[in-house]
């Protein structure tokens, strides 16, 4: 087996790696404009208070506060994982040259193949950090929030910390007004989106760091053998200065 064949399977998968990074931040992105700036993050609550004062059940006036490390973690990934994608296609580019497999070119070829490692291994474990965050940062309460409710002069308050994926998906659609559900619903489709697409960039981070340090291997142990089948190979003769030899018989 050659190294040119781990080398030229590489290119797909870091292409896929570059596009579904690049997906990640722009749906990342997208996702907190709409929690942050479109979608209301303030409603009221009916409860299960009956005020005997005014013949109705209190109403409860929520806030949604977002948790941030998670969506923190979920953009450093993307534009880590973009960064490797990016580094993986400029070095499958640059190991292809056929300058590179001789041995002066040796310590430019590790360095190539250490910026490929590095970088898609910080990226595949960004990537599994905010997958771990989507959910160690979930309440308990049915929404997957956390509450903290306060009663003033009769009236309750209540803040919610909550992941933007358990408010956009969970809280937010049962009491938003139909306008805005539309926004909330967007986001839930991007928050879920983006959080199974982490899945993928470990993947692919871990599948273009081993083809690359596969053509690297196999590379190194056939060295040898390639450069003794190169001297073995007969020098090609110039044409014209056999042609001005035999002239001079």
């Amino acid at each position: 087996m050659q190294y040119r064949k781990p080398l030229t399977l590489a290119l797909v998968p870091s292409i896929l790696f570059f596009l579904l990074s690049l997906v990640s931040v722009a749906l990342t992105t997208h996702y907190w404009i709409i929690g942050d700036w479109i979608t209301p993050r303030g409603v009221k609550v009916q409860t299960g208070t009956f005020n005997d004062r005014t013949q109705s059940y209190t109403i409860d006036e929520t806030m949604v506060y977002f948790t941030s490390n998670d969506t923190d973690a979920t953009i450093v990934s993307g534009c880590l994982c973009l960064t490797a994608g990016v580094v993986s296609l400029i070095v499958w580019a640059q190991l292809r040259k056929p300058d590179m497999d001789t041995q002066f070119a040796t310590n430019k070829r590790r360095f190539w193949i250490l910026a490929v490692v590095l970088t898609s291994l910080v990226g595949a474990v960004t990537a599994l950090v905010s997958i771990i965050l989507h959910y160690t940062n979930k309440g308990d309460d049915a929404f997957g929030c956390r509450s903290e409710t306060l009663q003033m002069a009769g009236k309750f308050n209540t803040n919610k910390y909550c992941t933007r994926e358990a408010a956009a998906c969970n809280f937010l659609p049962k009491y938003l007004s139909k306008g805005d559900k539309s926004s909330a619903a967007l986001g839930c489709t991007e928050a879920v989106t983006v959080k199974w697409l982490q899945i993928a960039l470990i993947f692919l981070a871990l599948l273009v760091l081993s083809l690359f340090a596969m053509q690297a291997r196999i590379r190194r142990k056939t060295r040898p053998m390639r450069m003794a089948a190169a001297e073995k190979e007969p020098m090609p003769v110039d044409s014209n200065q056999g042609f001005q030899s035999n002239e001079r018989f």
